[in-house]
């Protein structure tokens, strides 16, 4: 793991092993996808159906985040639950966080859906985890500038509603398959947005995990 850029600029980015991208795939293949207001599609398990409850998640609460987080982990197919922590497990990551930094750890929430949308500057500290993947998932074999739906990270002095003139961008990252990008959410002045998919035709699934540290 790049531990400098991790600390440094809130963020890590790595392949995914084939072997676990093979298992996700395998998995998504055989998700039964319902329509969403907001992306292309949600997997009927999942903890993000729109509407009100869409309107309720974007307000952050620290115990409504625990309870859709802990009401998650009761939904998920076991398949993602096995890829996270073999992933988690493997030397690239555990070399850091268990090995030298002497971490335990605990799995917060998996959630998955298709497609994106605008989603402002933000810090997920809220959603009580420390570390946070996403892992993207697509059959394209490049992506196209023009479709958008990338994430970006950035810094910024706390508070978080300060102007997003003052954000500095420290990456983009446009989804590719089994592309692995981990967050520092340790550090509120890490943030970071989402652009809207423009082309419906194209999926871009992500896996979203969140991951809580201690020692």
């Amino acid at each position: 793991m790049n531990v400098n850029q991790f600390y440094k600029d809130g963020y890590d980015e790595w392949q995914m092993p084939p072997h676990l991208t093979a298992m996700v795939w395998g998995q998504l293949l055989c998700e039964n996808w319902i329509d969403h207001p907001v992306y292309k599609g949600v997997p009927d398990w999942s903890i993000n159906k729109g509407g009100d409850a869409q309107e309720n998640h974007k307000r952050y609460e620290r115990r409504d985040e625990q309870e859709i987080n802990e009401k998650s982990l009761q939904l998920i197919p076991e398949t993602y639950r096995v890829v996270i922590d073999e992933l988690f497990n493997e030397g690239y990551y555990s070399e850091w966080f268990q090995n030298t930094c002497g971490y335990n750890h605990k799995l917060k929430f998996i959630d998955v859906w298709n497609g994106s949308d605008d989603l402002g500057w933000h810090w997920d500290g809220v959603e009580d985890h420390d570390i946070g993947f996403l892992i993207y998932f697509t059959e394209e074999q490049t992506w196209k500038e023009e479709w958008k739906s990338y994430l970006q990270i950035g810094e910024r002095d706390w508070p978080g509603w300060l102007p997003d003139e003052s954000i500095d961008v420290k990456h983009t990252a446009y989804p590719m398959n089994g592309k692995i990008i981990l967050l520092n959410n340790m550090n509120p002045r890490f943030v970071h947005s989402v652009a809207k998919l423009t082309n419906n035709d194209v999926n871009r699934y992500t896996m979203n995990v969140g991951i809580s540290l201690w020692n």
